[in-house]
């Protein structure tokens, strides 16, 4: 009886140490996912603010060839600089929709890291519970 007892006591003490690492495991995983996520947003708004600047850049290039050809106020400058802003348009909402899906599967990874711990855990009382009921068996 006494082999028994020790044996369902070992039993907790190892699921309690599986759910706390499990815990841990899941919290670690979370933090990495916030932190990829926080450099994830640092490199999207570096990314827009180069490629604002490289519109600027080219705009001014723009305006400077205009100026230098005698065309300023032509159609030919307003298209261009049309076309320019169109260009950075797509691209800033191309990158704003490439950071919303990182963030989506970050966020979904962190459920599912919470997910799998909250399995590991039953999985982990399951077994404490089995072996209660398996050295029952044997002592009646």
């Amino acid at each position: 009886m006494a082999l028994a007892i020790a044996a369902i006591a070992l039993s907790v003490v190892a699921a309690g140490a599986s759910i706390k690492s499990q815990k841990d495991t899941a919290d670690a995983q979370e933090e990495q996912n916030e932190i990829a996520g926080a450099q994830e947003r640092i490199n999207d708004v570096t990314a827009a603010r180069r490629k604002v600047k490289e519109a600027r850049v080219a705009r001014a290039r723009l305006l400077q060839g205009s100026e230098a050809t005698g065309t300023t106020g032509s159609s030919g400058e307003a298209g261009g600089l049309a076309s320019l802003n169109t260009q950075l348009s797509t691209n800033l909402a191309e990158q704003t929709g490439q950071a919303r899906t990182a963030n989506a599967i970050s966020a979904s990874n962190v459920n599912l890291a919470k997910k799998q711990s909250v399995t590991n855990t039953v999985g982990a009382v399951a077994g404490v519970a089995q072996s209660i009921f398996t050295q029952q068996a044997m002592t009646t």
